[in-house]
């Protein structure tokens, strides 16, 4: 009976210890823009962007730009035509953009040095200007990635949104 009691609490000790070690999720938020990914995210700097985030396996970063800062977009502009826009800047050629609601995403490949990433953008329109999020993962890792990066998709938040979905 004694050693079925200890055989318990070494199992209950062990299932603490362990279930403690997965990182607490972490909201990040900077220049109307927030998203909560797990505590393996550190914030850091990128020129040209409002928010940036890194981890060993991936990053986030938040662009936002507003309608004066964008040649022809104005306040009445469609989300799905700034999208569009992005996509053909950045010469993505036949991706397809998908709707998650009170934004627009899409997913794609590309090389950055010597390592190939998956990259998801998404799209959001404001009051004052339209915001871009790219999560990058790296390509061999995206498929055991995928829902974290749908998760974080799902939690970005920017204030002052023209949709009820989203707001801070």
């Amino acid at each position: 009976m004694k050693k079925k009691l200890c055989a318990l609490l070494a199992l209950a000790l062990a299932l603490a210890v362990f279930a403690g070690c997965s990182p607490q999720d972490k909201t990040f938020t900077k220049d109307g823009i927030s998203v909560t990914v797990n505590g393996d995210f550190k914030e850091a700097s990128k020129s040209g962007h409002a928010l940036y985030l890194e981890s060993d396996y991936a990053s986030v970063s938040a662009k936002k730009e507003s309608f004066d800062s964008l040649d022809g977009m104005t306040a009445d502009t469609e989300l799905r035509d700034y999208t569009q826009s992005v996509v053909d800047n950045n010469e993505l050629g036949e991706t397809q953009i998908q709707t998650g609601g009170a934004y627009d995403y899409f997913t794609y490949d590309k090389k950055n040095g010597d390592t190939d990433y998956t990259y998801t953008a998404m799209t959001l329109k404001g009051k004052d200007a339209f915001y871009l999020i790219t999560f990058q993962v790296k390509k061999d890792d995206y498929d055991s990635r995928k829902g974290d990066v749908e998760s974080w998709m799902k939690s970005v938040k920017v204030c002052r949104l023209n949709r009820v979905a989203g707001r801070c």
